[in-house]
């Protein structure tokens, strides 16, 4: 039995108030909150003064893709390129014998791009380069080689029927034909432990035989201790390392949506007794989520995974029912500037709510979509708060929260978005973020750097990176 006690600490509630209180782990779990001034109990094995700064529960990033972003370390990652030009030098660069793996490709930052540039600019050497976004990829005339012919929707073609390299919606494809990549997942637990992240929700589409990578990574102590995953068939024991979440659905307005189809399938997870996770990014796939949700009922828990586009019309719906919308705030920071280029006029009253779905009693939660988005949710906050673009202008001000507000996105039960937040109290987990400032200091202007130190289950990262246990 270890027991650690966090001494004047601070504190705060669901309301945002603090208290300076001593708070006492047994074993990873909290058992007793009491006045600072308190002796302490002769039994503790550690003592560590917190100094009147905040100590949270362990954030909860509510989407990202585990495996993406460990491929994204291991590859070439353009994601903070900004210009067409740097991008050809970096793929001219790290092109050659060795197959390159590329993520991050953005369009709007990069230029098009089809397997005639790639070739161009690799010497023809085998080259898979990710969309930014996950949905697609741009394969070299070598890496199409490998890859082969394919009679799927997603194999594009030009009008000669000549294949273009651009593949969309063909992950499970790729993947069996170019082979599993030995990921290294050590470095992507350090990033979110540094953030203050200690749990995670893996929203990766149909992660099938894959999620074997995340059990070893887990067993390893390389992934994050309380871990819910939505893309698995409810059967799949993962009793282990980690937990089912809402059924992953995906929609795709490039393909063809069939609202009935749609609907059977959420009445299919209904029927197991688990909820949805519905991906919904344009207007006409938030449109369809919501129409397939009124034919086929809500079970609670129901999510919509991003809204990007969603019309203020299906709010009520939304809201009566605590289907939950998980949010990206730090695609306003990273992406707002092409926002103003590339949403539709018609849609940018809707895009990237966030003030409007609380006024309208929706319930909200945030994740980052990381590799998509930089996995710091100190950066999501501020930008939620400042609505402020990379390049300093200010996308939708009207949509600003405040930075308590998104904080307690992150603090949502993975489990129960509609629920109360998540509160350093008995019988929690001793999952702690803890801050060097309190927390009005970190309010006031967010960053990760003001974060001290990360504990799972009662122990401090990096000191162990053994698996504490699943969420329960």
């Amino acid at each position: 039995m270890v027991t650690t006690l966090f001494a004047n600490a601070e504190l705060v509630d669901e309301f945002g108030a603090t208290t300076r209180k001593n708070v006492l782990c047994v074993d990873g779990v909290v058992t007793e909150i009491s006045e600072p001034n308190t002796t302490p109990p002769k039994s503790v094995d550690q003592l560590i003064d917190v100094e009147n700064c905040a100590l949270l529960p362990g954030l909860h990033d509510h989407h990202v893709h585990l495996l993406a972003m460990a491929a994204a370390i291991a590859g070439c990652d353009v994601a903070a390129i900004d210009s067409p030009a740097e991008f050809d030098r970096i793929i001219s660069s790290r092109s050659g014998p060795t197959p390159l793996r590329v993520t991050g490709y953005d369009e709007f930052r990069h230029g098009e791009l089809d397997r005639y540039r790639l070739d161009r600019l690799s010497n023809n050497a085998v080259v898979r380069v990710q969309h930014r976004s996950g949905l697609a990829w741009i394969l070299s005339t070598s890496a199409l080689d490998i890859f082969g012919e394919s009679d799927a929707a997603g194999f594009e073609r030009d009008v000669h029927g000549e294949p273009t390299g651009r593949l969309l919606r063909l992950d499970n494809e790729i993947a069996q034909r170019f082979g599993q990549m030995d990921l290294d997942l050590a470095p992507v637990l350090q990033r979110f432990h540094a953030v203050g992240i200690t749990g995670v929700t893996d929203a990766t589409f149909r992660l099938g035989d894959r999620a074997q990578l995340l059990r070893q990574a887990f067993t390893a102590g390389e992934i994050p201790n309380r871990l819910v995953l939505l893309g698995l068939d409810s059967k799949t024991d993962i009793s282990d390392f980690a937990v089912h979440g809402p059924a992953k659905i995906l929609i795709d307005e490039v393909r063809e949506i069939d609202i009935n189809q749609l609907a059977e399938e959420i009445s299919y997870w209904h029927a197991q007794k688990r909820a949805v996770a519905i991906h919904a990014v344009s207007r006409v796939e938030n449109v369809a989520a919501v129409t397939a949700l009124q034919l086929a009922g809500v079970l609670p828990g129901d999510r919509i995974e991003h809204g990007s586009i969603l019309c203020n019309d299906t709010d009520e719906f939304l809201a009566a029912n605590d289907i939950a919308v998980v949010v990206q705030p730090t695609l306003v920071y990273e992406r707002g500037d092409f926002y103003f280029e590339s949403i539709e006029n018609d849609d940018v009253p809707f895009a990237h709510r966030a003030a409007s779905l609380r006024q309208s009693g929706i319930v909200v939660a945030a994740g980052s979509d990381a590799p998509v988005t930089d996995c710091d949710p100190w950066l999501a906050i501020s930008t939620a708060q400042s609505r402020i673009t990379r390049n300093g202008s200010t996308f939708r001000p009207e949509e600003s929260v405040s930075a308590f507000t998104a904080l307690q996105w992150y603090l949502a039960n993975p489990l129960q978005l509609a629920g109360p937040i998540r509160k350093v109290e008995r019988g929690a987990p001793a999952d702690f973020c803890i801050l060097n400032v309190p927390l009005a200091e970190m309010l006031s202007q967010p960053s990760a750097q003001k974060v001290r130190t990360t504990f799972v289950a009662g122990v401090e990262f990096p000191t162990s990176m053994r698996p504490a246990g699943p969420m329960s």
